[in-house]
């Protein structure tokens, strides 16, 4: 049986992105797992491959000569964006069914003009899909996040009722097993004590868990996220459906950062990330960890097997 096409992006080239992809497509579990096709800059990968490359590579950009290493930069961000477009296109061909992203900065893509807070939306706004959803998964644990990159102060403004059935039924369906079940995250302390600690629970969640209820799945009542993430831990739970970025990220590096891998449901295909950043503070110095990256690219090919 041939392998699956993963279709791989370089990333930010200031960060640690090249080095952990360049890493990670020559590991053996990899290679025994799918063929990967690479997108990037030309001119940055020179630098990691003097002759002929043991992957096959997509050129999206030629202009990464003079590029400062561990800073966020309009170039950086202009050769990230570019990767991204030409890949989306790839697999939007049918050539690929899966998409690894390497970590971008935000920042850079904000310098290059990019409007889109993240991967998750830019990657919704090049395909036209317009419900996605934010899924991290770490070994038997998934979790996923009503609202993604917003601040912290914006988090009860933004949170809906209807954002909330949105984010947990395109998340059952993606994970596809019968009948998950779904620990349901409160907002604020204590699951607001009542509305004595916060009134989102009652005006805003509460009414969300009684649609998706009523419609079949099996939820909780919002729970305060502590005490979520530690049924879950013990096996209690199949999602946890957090409300912001934090309740749902800090549990899961405390349990095992190098395991996570960042999902998009909602794709026209499967695309996976690993559940960390740039890291500009060692990048170029070959400390880099690519277990996360080797982690997103199996996960991907296993679905491209698991859906066909």
């Amino acid at each position: 049986m041939s392998k699956p096409l993963v279709a791989i992006t370089l990333g930010d080239p200031a960060g640690i992105s090249y080095e952990i992809v360049c890493k990670a497509v020559n590991s053996l579990a990899v290679k025994r797992a799918c063929s990967p096709v690479v997108f990037g800059d030309k001119q940055i990968l020179k630098k990691y491959f003097a002759g002929k490359m043991p992957f096959e590579f997509v050129k999206s950009s030629n202009i990464g000569h003079s590029l400062k290493i561990g800073v966020p930069s309009k170039k950086a961000g202009k050769i990230a964006l570019s990767a991204v477009e030409e890949a989306v296109n790839y697999c939007m061909s049918g050539k690929a069914n899966a998409l690894v992203t390497a970590p971008v900065s935000k920042e850079s893509l904000k310098l290059a003009g990019v409007k889109y807070p993240g991967h998750t939306e830019l990657l919704a706004a090049l395909t036209k899909s317009k419900k996605v959803a934010m899924l991290m998964t770490c070994g038997n644990m998934c979790g996923v996040t009503v609202t993604r990159h917003i601040p912290i102060s914006e988090v009860h403004k933004t949170l809906k009722t209807k954002n909330i059935i949105d984010t947990v039924k395109l998340s059952v369906y993606f994970i596809g097993k019968k009948n998950i079940k779904v620990a349901l995250c409160a907002l604020n302390p204590h699951a607001g004590d009542n509305s004595i600690l916060g009134s989102e629970e009652q005006k805003i969640i509460i009414p969300a868990y009684k649609v998706l209820l009523k419609q079949g799945i099996n939820i909780t009542k919002p729970l305060p996220a502590d005490s979520a993430w530690v049924k879950t831990k013990n096996g209690a739970f199949d999602l946890v459906c957090a409300m912001y970025h934090d309740q749902l990220m800090i549990p899961l590096k405390c349990i095992d950062a190098k395991k996570i891998v960042n999902v998009t449901a909602g794709l026209p295909f499967i695309r996976t990330s690993p559940g960390h950043g740039t890291a500009f503070d060692i990048a170029g110095k070959n400390k880099a960890d690519i277990a996360p990256m080797i982690e997103s690219i199996l996960y991907a090919a296993n679905h491209i097997r698991i859906k066909n």
